[in-house]
């Protein structure tokens, strides 16, 4: 089922297959947890990103819960491996989905990065779009 609602993006999101790993920080501690998730994401933007994540189905639906909303425990740390580089993040998860028993689907904002990571990110970004209206 596709989204009918008011499109509220700011930036376009463009085409891109890139290894993604995540681990959790635990909001009320502000450290790390030892849950670590691969992924692949689906698309990107100057803002976040569209993942697919691979994990059990039990720990995807205990883990979904706690991640998006109000009362989320949750904030993410991306790692995203772009050719020879790698680019840091924390993100919040903005919406989930369950594509399969074993496939989650997650809306990533990327909230906060270093002034080097972001320029990384944004770099990389801006050479999708340009493959895209070549």
């Amino acid at each position: 089922m596709g989204y009918r609602g008011r499109e509220r993006r700011r930036h376009p999101r463009f085409k891109a297959a890139i290894p993604i790993h995540i681990g959790l920080i635990n909001l009320g501690k502000g450290k790390s947890i030892q849950a670590q998730f691969e992924g692949v994401s689906m698309d990107i933007s100057m803002e976040g990103l569209g993942v697919e994540v691979y994990y059990p189905e039990s720990e995807i639906l205990l883990l979904r819960n706690s991640m998006v909303g109000e009362t989320r425990e949750f904030d993410v740390e991306i790692e995203a491996i772009l050719g020879i580089k790698q680019v840091r993040g924390v993100g919040e998860v903005k919406w989930t989905a369950i594509a399969s028993p074993s496939v989650l689907k997650m809306g990533i904002f990327l909230r906060e990065m270093i002034k080097e990571q972001r320029e990384k990110w944004t770099n990389f970004v801006l050479s999708r779009s340009r493959e895209v209206f070549q």
